[in-house]
């Protein structure tokens, strides 16, 4: 194998596939980026096992080849490297760098000890805006759960069956729930659960001058199309809760608030509060929200008091402070609403002026007597 391109072109192919190179693995080859050189186009490959990426880029190919290269020995050369013209070539699985003045010589391992990548049908692809696709991501993937002994929940519910597309997240403390219309994927799939990595890789790649995203649905596997990008992950195996269940139809009491003053003085307030529980005590009386912390170990308190709309029977809640700033991080608006029943149930929030699209819930703490 053989090829010359420039060092800007390699550094963002490597970019993207060093996103799936595990940090640690039992298996060896899993640390390396699979090189394969064709025709016009090289290709680099990198995976997990449960996801897997390849970049293509053209370029000048002398000689076709293969070759399994060290994923961060590589990378760390080639993003030391000065922007010039490169040459790299591969005999008997060892690897040479050529620029300039500068030879580097690294071992590899034979292409054939790569693990199969998952194939796919190109006919199958399917093309979706891809703004829909990052702000449905953005809004949801913050929810996901980390505990593995409910592994439905480490997933984002996509939901593509009808008029509309659905993604949602919880993690049994909050949930969020985000809508967009569906014009392309209606009635061709029902729901899958993903791993919100791999729906985070797809964010990062799907970049602002990138207008679809390619989807093709496998029986265990989904592949992206980002690009020059491709993108496989398993799919993580259900059911997932029936979360509309749990999502109140009956909280009448309506708290609003300016959003990014309620942002400001919440991440104030927070700097003292408990640093496992981050509770912030929400005390809501007529259109006056108090906001106050305290930190025994530090000896801290912080109370600050802000406007609001509000003329039902006072309430003190107490909540997670980051899990309330991630909500309001990705509500779009100035204004936002709090639908509450009592300082023990479940508080539903969305954007005054957007409610129908985004919806978030979260669940209260228990205010120390």
């Amino acid at each position: 194998m053989k090829f010359s391109l420039t060092t800007d072109k390699i550094q963002s192919a490597l970019s993207a596939v060093m996103s799936a190179v595990p940090t640690k693995s039992t298996l060896p080859i899993l640390g390396n980026i699979l090189m394969e050189a064709d025709g016009k186009l090289l290709k680099l490959s990198a995976t997990d096992l449960e996801i897997s990426i390849t970049t293509s880029l053209e370029t000048k190919i002398t000689k076709k080849g293969s070759v399994a290269i060290p994923a961060k020995t590589f990378a760390d050369i080639i993003n030391a490297l000065p922007q010039t013209e490169i040459e790299i070539e591969s005999t008997n699985n060892r690897i040479e760098m050529r620029f300039g003045t500068g030879d580097y010589k690294i071992s590899g391992m034979s292409a054939d000890e790569f693990p199969k990548l998952p194939e796919y049908d190109s006919k199958k692809e399917i093309r979706i805006p891809a703004n829909v696709v990052r702000s449905l991501i953005a809004k949801t993937s913050y929810s996901v759960s980390t505990d593995e002994t409910r592994p439905a929940l480490n997933g984002i519910l996509w939901q593509t069956n009808g008029e509309r597309m659905r993604m949602v997240a919880t993690d049994g403390h909050r949930l969020s729930r985000a809508e967009a219309d569906n014009t392309v994927l209606q009635g061709l799939h029902g729901d899958v659960i993903v791993p919100p990595r791999a729906f985070n890789l797809i964010s990062k790649l799907a970049s602002e001058s990138i207008n679809e995203v390619g989807v093709v649905f496998g029986d265990s596997t989904l592949v992206f199309i980002c690009g020059n990008n491709t993108i496989s992950t398993r799919i993580i195996e259900g059911p997932y809760p029936n979360t509309e269940q749990v999502i109140p139809k009956n909280n009448d009491k309506n708290l609003i608030v300016p959003k990014t003053l309620l942002m400001e003085t919440l991440r104030r307030v927070s700097i003292l509060s408990n640093s496992l529980t981050r509770q912030v005590k929400f005390s809501i009386s007529k259109n006056t929200l108090e906001l106050s912390a305290t930190n025994v170990d530090l000896g801290g308190e912080a109370m600050e008091k802000l406007p609001c709309q509000y003329d039902s029977d006072d309430l003190e809640i107490g909540y997670n402070a980051q899990y309330i700033l991630d909500i309001l991080k990705q509500l779009d608006g100035d204004e936002v609403r709090f639908a509450l029943s009592s300082s023990t149930a479940a508080a539903v929030v969305t954007a005054v002026d957007d409610g129908a699209d985004y919806l978030c819930l979260v669940m209260p703490l228990r205010l120390a007597d």
